[in-house]
Parts: structure tokens; sequence; C-alpha cells
């Protein structure tokens, strides 16, 4: 379908949005009709994000309280308001246009229509802000590399050892930023640690470095390494046991014994991934430091190197992309702390930039879901979909089915 996105004019010419987006109504009572359509198709989209949430809160804090569930309902609300927001002024805007100049231009019609209800986003909470950019940064990447057509990219896409590779230099480059910055990487599966002020002073008190060269708190290297493996293991079966459990709970038409197989259809290696990637890369920080009874700073960029190889197992766009943007993160942290000093540094810091990401991103997702839906990720058409109660896919199949008309 990238084909339409070079001929736009001369398909969609004498369209109007009737017959692209709302087929059968007039503007008036589709965007009446579209508003309570997205209310209650984006409860359904949210309301398990916010159960999972719930849950991870839970399990991070240790502790079921009144604070987590009012925390929970705030983020749920600005997802439900944002949603709303974004969904129904592309639908808004794409009518608006129509009737304003008589046609249905490609560019302001199809990627900016959802622009001033993407700005919503500097009104959200925090974490509603970092991780919607996140995850639609994750999903437009994906789409943007299955996207690109020549032999040599296919053959580096298809390829499970140049993937490999590539996600081995983007987990050195996480370790090694992250290792500089004193912000916690948020959201990646190592944390290189770091010398804390009590080491320190332990060891002027005793005059002589500590019998331990490691930075870590437990007792032994081993027990600092299946720790890890242990958390992560955990951390990874209640992340998927959660989404098996959303997924399961809505097929009502299935009997016990398939209730039970579609709750343990779990994605074991990625479960296998997380526990031997952060495993191994703290093992090799502990076997770099013990040999040399030294720590330098470059181990965690090894060691991030070394951890890097089991993608292999479970090669993934989602993982492989989370790195692309664990890495821009922790670089940009990294430089914003090194220029902390200039003013231009200062007043760029307080922008929200996860906002601007999402403004982006939301003017790709719809070019993409006009011109690209094959390479859209699931996660992507579904979001797009459903936030917009479908009226996304009505537009996308009718896009489709001008073009083939006039071919």
């Amino acid at each position: 379908m990238s084909a339409l996105s070079k001929y736009f004019e001369q398909v969609i010419a004498g369209v109007s949005c009737r017959e692209i987006l709302h087929p059968g109504v007039d503007c008036g009572r589709f965007a009446w009709s579209n508003l309570f359509g997205t209310a209650h198709s984006n409860v359904h989209f949210f309301l398990p994000i916010s159960l999972l949430r719930l849950l991870l809160l839970i399990y991070n804090r240790r502790a079921v309280s009144l604070a987590i569930l009012q925390q929970t309902s705030r983020e749920f609300g600005a997802m439900m308001l944002n949603a709303l927001c974004v969904a129904n002024c592309w639908t808004g805007m794409f009518c608006l246009i129509m009737r304003t100049t008589g046609r249905i231009h490609d560019n302001f019609s199809v990627s900016l229509a959802p622009l001033l209800g993407s700005c919503a986003m500097f009104l959200m909470p925090a974490y509603v802000q970092t991780t919607h950019a996140k995850a639609i940064f994750v999903a437009n990447l994906e789409c943007w590399i299955k996207s690109r057509e020549g032999k040599l990219v296919e053959w580096m896409r298809e390829s499970r050892v140049i993937g490999t590779v590539c996600f081995m230099l983007l987990s050195a480059g996480i370790a090694r930023y992250a290792r500089k910055t004193r912000h916690r990487t948020e959201f990646w599966f190592i944390q290189p640690l770091k010398r804390m002020y009590h080491q320190q002073t332990q060891e002027k008190r005793n005059g002589t470095a500590c019998e331990r060269v490691c930075y870590h708190q437990e007792g032994t290297c081993t027990r600092y390494v299946l720790s890890g493996m242990r958390t992560y293991f955990t951390f990874g079966a209640i992340l998927e046991l959660a989404r098996r459990l959303i997924v399961t709970v809505g097929q009502l038409h299935q009997t016990p014994s398939e209730r039970l197989r579609s709750l343990l259809n779990l994605r074991y290696r990625l479960i296998l991934f997380l526990t031997l990637y952060n495993g191994t890369f703290r093992l090799v920080t502990c076997l770099l430091a013990r040999r040399r009874q030294q720590v330098k700073e470059y181990d965690n960029t090894l060691a991030g190197f070394a951890s890097g190889c089991w993608y292999y197992v479970c090669p993934s766009y989602n993982i492989f992309n989370l790195a692309v943007c664990a890495l821009t993160q922790t670089h940009w942290n990294f430089l914003m702390e090194k220029y902390a000093k200039m003013a231009l540094v200062q007043r760029v810091d307080r922008v929200s930039f996860s906002s601007l990401v999402w403004i982006v991103s939301m003017c790709y997702v719809t070019y993409s879901r006009a011109y690209y839906p094959w390479a859209m990720s699931k996660f992507a058409l579904k979001f797009i979909d459903i936030c917009s109660n479908y009226a996304s896919r009505t537009a996308s199949e009718n896009f489709a089915a001008c073009y083939l008309a006039s071919h």
C-alpha cells in the first residue's frame, strides 16, 4: 500500500470524508456517536493496562495501599482523557479540513490531523507521558524498519545473527551510559552498580581496600547473581501471567481446560531471556572485578555486550526497539548531566520531550495506518483501531479500496 502515498492526489480526487471515514452518516452524527464509541472502546483498552500497572506497583512496593489505588486511578483517568482527545481530534480535523477546503489532503488530513489533540499529553502525569511515548515510539520504530525497502536492509532485518550483534552493541551502550549518569535507567533489565558512600567510608576507616571488590551489597557474588536471576525470572513470569490472565478472562466461550491452556501459553523464551540477560551481566561484572581485584569503568560495557548475546534466544522487535529507546534515554541523561551548567541545556531540560515524542509518533502512526498497515506491530494496530473506535481501520480500508478501484 505504500504506492498509495505516491499517487494519493490522483486516487483520492473527488472523494469526500463521508466515503472514507464515516460511510452512511453525516459528519455531525458521526462525531457525536464516535465520542461515545471511543469512550467505551478506550475503557476496554486501558483498563487491563491499569490493572497490570496496579499489580506491578504492588509487587515493587510489597504492599497494597489506598495511595497505590489512587495513583493508578488518576493515571487511568489521564490515559482515557488523552486518548479521547487524540481520537476525536483526528476524526474531527479530518472532516473539518474536508468541509473547509472541499477535498482530502495528504499531509493535513492523514498525518497532521491528530496534532492538536496530541498536545493534551503536556497536561498528563509524568508516568503517562513517559510510558505512552516509549510504547508508541517502539511500535513506530518496528513499522519503520519493516517498511524499508532494499535487499541489504531486508537481509539485515531477517538475519538473527545481525540482530543479535546489533543488540549486543545497544546493550553495551546502555550499560556504559547508565554507569556514567546519576539517573536510574527506566524500564531496562540491568542496572550497573556504583560505589556507595558508605562503602567508601568503610574503606577509609579500615585504611585498606575492602575484601570484596565488587560493589554489590549481597554477601557473595553467587548470591548477587542468583538474586538478579530470581528477580527477573519472577518479574517475567508475573508479567506474562498477568498478560495471559487479561486475555483469558475475556474469552468467555472457552471450557475450563481451554482456559488453563490459554493461561499457560506464556512466552517462555522471553522469561528465559530476561533471566539469563540479567544473570550474565551480573556474573561478568563480578568475574572482571575479582580477576584484577579492582572495578574498572568499562566493566559494565563489556558485561552489557556479553549479556546481549541472549537476544539470539528471543529475537523480538519489542525488545530490540526498547533497547534503542533505553540507549537514547541514557545517552540523553548523560549529556544533560555533563553540560548541566550551560544555560541552554538548563532551558532545554525543562521541555517535556516525552510529550514531543508522543506528538510526532501519533502523526506517524496515523500515516502508517493509512499507507503501511502491513508493517505495523500488532500493538500499534490494536492501539489506533480500538482507541479510535475502529474509525482508523474504516478509513484505511476505504483508502485501499479507492486505490484498487483506480488501478
